[in-house]
């Protein structure tokens, strides 16, 4: 390996790292804008991909069902989620996002960074975009297997 490639190497790491840093301060001022706290705002991006259940929350953000169902209760009087019964099985109930708050209050704190970054994204062809594409999948799966074990 040249020293020119570790050295690229050792730049992009410490670039993920700042740019995790920036994410967490993002979502930390967000959360604050919206009157919520943190553990609250990262709920609200889980639902983002759809409802789930308070266990299936409590997995996903590494917390205790009754520390889910605490948040659960939070958010709904912010009127952020709300419960519904799943038909076919009336013990299952499913949390989501009321809509219309999410796109009034969520969406525009963090549309000008989605802006900006797909105005960034411009500027590079489809065969750099599959890369950095591939290369953000494989951050996932990383972050994925080191939580998820």
């Amino acid at each position: 390996m040249s020293s020119s490639h570790a050295d690229l190497t050792r730049e992009i790491a410490q670039r993920l790292g700042r740019t995790v840093e920036w994410g967490m301060r993002m979502n930390h001022s967000a959360a604050s804008s919206l009157n919520i706290n943190t553990s609250d705002m990262f709920c609200l991006q889980a639902l983002q991909s759809g409802p789930k259940t308070a266990g299936e929350l409590a997995r996903h953000l590494g917390i205790t069902t009754a520390s889910t169902t605490t948040m659960i209760d939070r958010l709904e009087r912010a009127g952020f989620v709300t419960r519904t019964r799943d038909p076919q099985d009336r013990r299952r109930v499913a949390v989501q996002l009321v809509d219309d708050r999410a796109r009034q209050e969520i969406a525009p704190l963090f549309a000008p960074l989605v802006r900006s970054w797909l105005q960034h994204l411009a500027d590079y062809d489809e065969a750099e975009l599959r890369v950095i594409a591939g290369f953000l999948a494989s951050v996932e799966e990383s972050f994925a297997a080191e939580i998820e074990g």
